[in-house]
């Protein structure tokens, strides 16, 4: 089985705080709804208030080119982009 590469890129800026990104890939890599083992931490700027995901870049495996975070999330906040490497983009 060869490794997926694309780019997961972060739209921090249409991001809502709902944790349904957490959720979904918890659930994907463990078979749980639990944030805590999600490749995803959501971090709050104190400035603008505002919340982004943030990607544990070593940890997230594009779940085999079909990212459940990018699926679960009803606000555009990630996408998902094959290219020839694996890449985060904020």
């Amino acid at each position: 089985m060869s490794a997926v590469t694309g780019r997961l890129v972060v739209w921090p800026e249409r991001c809502r705080g709902c944790r349904s990104c957490q959720l979904a890939c918890s659930f994907r890599k463990t078979g749980e709804y639990n944030p805590a083992r999600s490749c995803i931490d959501l971090e709050r700027d104190l400035v603008t208030e505002k919340t982004a995901p943030m990607i544990r870049a070593l940890a997230c495996d594009l779940c085999d080119g079909r990212p459940a975070c990018v699926e679960a999330c009803a606000y555009g906040a990630l996408s998902f982009e094959p290219v020839p490497r694996i890449e985060i983009r904020y």
